[in-house]
């Protein structure tokens, strides 16, 4: 009974939120002022956010722009106000940069990183597969295994690696060993989360040749002050 009851209950969830979003989907996601046309910004904002882009690296991590309020609306509307079209205006603002470190790195496996099952059922999509999705560029997914709490709630590093540890499953036919391997997510706040999966491919190999050999490097869109001040590295 109770199953049922929140199976409804998410069905009702999507319904509402579907009629809000044909309500006010021709909205400005900075603003919020109405759009004279139909979209998910307005050109002043596409352009600020161009303008504003800048592919920046830190030891082996790439990201674009900076974890600013503006980029935060952004996220917060793909993300958990469920636009989805948002994938499509974030590949074309990073394409350039995208093919640039796929060429540059020499990449040879790009590697999203899966979302906790629960979210992306309320979701409805990984929101890093659906910009990778617009980019038409051939990914590996791995499976989360574990149900982990939000980070952004967990402010202390060691309860983060305690959260995240064990979260990822590798799967077997995938063969990563003399690999540059790219891993690719939105945000990156202590890397906790992306030195995990890291820790996951590389325990697939019990010689230290195999693992020695596996180079990672890191692309997010956005870097928050904490990696910046740790000068982390994945």
């Amino acid at each position: 009974m109770k199953k049922v009851k929140k199976q409804l209950k998410q069905q009702f969830d999507k319904i509402i939120f579907n009629f809000k979003s044909l309500l006010f989907k021709n909205k400005d996601i900075f603003s919020g002022g109405e759009l004279v046309e139909y979209g998910i910004v307005s050109k002043e904002s596409k352009n600020r956010l161009f303008d504003t882009k800048n592919l920046r690296s830190l030891n082996n991590i790439y990201y674009i722009w900076d974890y600013t309020e503006d980029f935060k609306k952004l996220i917060f509307a793909y993300k958990y106000k469920r636009n989805k079209a948002i994938s499509k205006l974030i590949a074309e603002l990073i394409e350039e940069e995208f093919k640039f470190i796929l060429k540059n790195e020499k990449i040879d496996l790009v590697v999203s990183v899966p979302v906790n099952k629960k979210r992306k059922n309320d979701r409805g999509y990984n929101q890093v597969d659906e910009i990778l999705n617009q980019l038409k560029v051939s990914y590996v997914q791995l499976e989360r295994v574990k149900n982990t709490k939000k980070m952004s709630d967990l402010l202390d590093e060691k309860l983060r690696e305690q959260n995240i540890k064990g979260a990822f499953k590798v799967q077997n036919n995938i063969d990563f060993k003399n690999k540059n391997i790219l891993l690719f997510d939105d945000i990156i706040t202590t890397g906790a989360t992306l030195k995990e999966i890291k820790n996951s491919i590389l325990g697939m190999y019990s010689k230290e040749e195999d693992r020695k050999n596996i180079k990672v490097t890191v692309f997010c869109l956005a870097a928050a002050r904490e990696i910046k001040v740790n000068k982390g590295e994945i």
